[in-house]
């Protein structure tokens, strides 16, 4: 029987299907009410889905890790930062696909179950599981930004997806790999077949809503350059009337509210708290002495280098924020040739609030392609280190817009690596552990 690799390991919750067992085990807690389901959707392996080793930062052109060089080519971490075709060498249990996957699988666990709980109403049940399906598209969208290539409407029928898994029961044979056509498909229609049972408020920003299914909805649109329905999810976002950006200069002498009580954050999602050097590339996208987002985000260091993150007490969130839509609009809007509305995002919305008065300059453009250029370049100084570049890059890359990435070496002149624009290596390999369990899934095009 064909497994997908990842299910065969034990969790907890699907202990719950009735598959599995007839009875309850003494000391097994088996989800039954809808506080057993909610307690699933709050749990922290959900609410922190990238781990303490945060591998969705470490191929992007945000980081430059002086630690690693080609002797780091054993270790997760070093292969995605050296864009390595596996990210581990072996039949190892294999990282981000395994934690992903174990992630879905316990929230089949609440799509599965919760909507026969033997308790709630029937709205808290639909609820749930609207929530959980929502969950769910989240973490199939950062499995097809690492294993299959960017969208492309010409070859997504050809291209290969990831497998989409709906049940809890391991003994089920696994789901072919679908195109890349059908899994955007599928987070596409989860999503709309659920807003009508999602809230408009939650009781925290950890909790799915409305406007996190739409953002989540114009994040996948805007990943596959649908930029007329991105805009149009965006819109539903940013007129729902929730949709806030701090102002940094209300922070100036303390520090930026934690993201869990921020109203600026649409939905948090952590990873660990770790400490990220951001490239040269990037910092010369900044203002180093101007930018409040350099002054409460980054430390700077004796060699003159910044790091990233790290900070007691903040700790980012890489799920969905405000900013991100704001951006999202603001690109669509350029594409279409609204110059003056995007610059009016960038400017009014973003810059105002990352700049003290007397150092604020706005940015500026006359053509559309200008406008597209300062939109990007605005996303990259308030997305960094959020968890969305490695997206961003690839789908940037297939339209022709990403430069050749380098890493460089301690000396700050040997090139260990290149990212190359059309390269094939913005697509990582299906794992070996996986293959090993399903010697026939077809791989991705190297």
């Amino acid at each position: 029987m064909k497994l997908l690799y990842t299910l065969a390991i034990p969790v907890v919750f699907m202990l719950s299907c009735k598959k599995f067992l007839d009875i309850k085990p003494k000391g097994v807690i088996i989800a039954e009410t809808v506080n057993d389901y909610e307690g699933i959707l709050n749990a922290d392996g959900i609410v922190n889905p990238f781990g303490l080793n945060v591998p969705v930062i470490y191929p992007t052109d945000d980081l430059a890790d002086q630690s690693f060089s080609t002797q780091s080519l054993t270790s997760p971490k070093g292969n995605l930062y050296f864009w390595v075709e596996y990210i581990n060498n072996s039949t190892v249990r294999p990282d981000l696909w395994a934690d992903m996957y174990n992630r879905i699988a316990n929230l089949n666990v609440v799509t599965e179950g919760v909507l026969s709980a033997t308790d709630g109403t029937p709205q808290q049940k639909k609820q749930l599981y609207a929530e959980a399906v929502t969950d769910k598209v989240f973490n199939y969208f950062h499995l097809l930004s690492f294993f299959s290539p960017a969208f492309d409407p010409a070859t997504a029928g050809s291209n290969y997806g990831v497998p989409y898994i709906i049940s809890t029961d391991v003994s089920q044979p696994l789901p072919v790999r679908p195109s890349l056509q059908v899994s955007y498909a599928s987070m596409i229609n989860d999503l709309t077949s659920v807003l009508g049972d999602l809230p408009v408020s939650n009781i925290n920003n950890t909790r799915a809503t409305k406007n996190v299914a739409y953002g989540m909805l114009t994040r996948i649109y805007m990943s596959m350059g649908d930029y007329t329905n991105a805009l149009k999810y965006a819109n539903l976002v940013l007129n729902s009337g929730k949709a806030v950006l701090l102002d940094y200069n209300d922070y100036i002498g303390t520090s930026l509210p934690a993201t869990n009580s921020s109203p600026e954050e649409l939905w948090v999602r952590y990873g660990g708290n770790l400490t990220f050097r951001y490239s040269n590339e990037l910092l010369s996208k900044y203002d180093l002495d101007a930018d409040l987002r350099i002054k409460f985000l980054a430390t700077k260091k004796e060699d003159g280098s910044y790091n990233y993150g790290s900070l007691q007490s903040y700790n980012p969130n890489r799920g969905l924020t405000y900013a991100e839509i704001y951006l999202d609009k603001a690109e669509c809007l350029a594409r279409a040739g609204d110059i003056a509305g995007a610059l009016e995002i960038v400017n009014q919305d973003i810059r105002t609030k990352r700049f003290a008065p007397d150092n604020y300059v706005p940015l500026k453009a006359s053509t559309t392609e200008e406008a597209i250029a300062a939109v990007l370049l605005e996303r990259r100084r308030e997305l960094a280190f959020k968890g969305l570049r490695w997206s961003d890059m690839k789908r940037l890359d297939k339209e022709g817009r990403m430069p050749a990435v380098q890493r460089i070496g301690k000396d700050g002149v040997t090139v260990l690596s290149i990212l190359k624009p059309g390269s094939s290596n913005y697509t990582f390999q299906i794992p070996l552990a996986v293959q090993s369990f399903n010697p026939t899934m077809p791989l991705n095009k190297r």
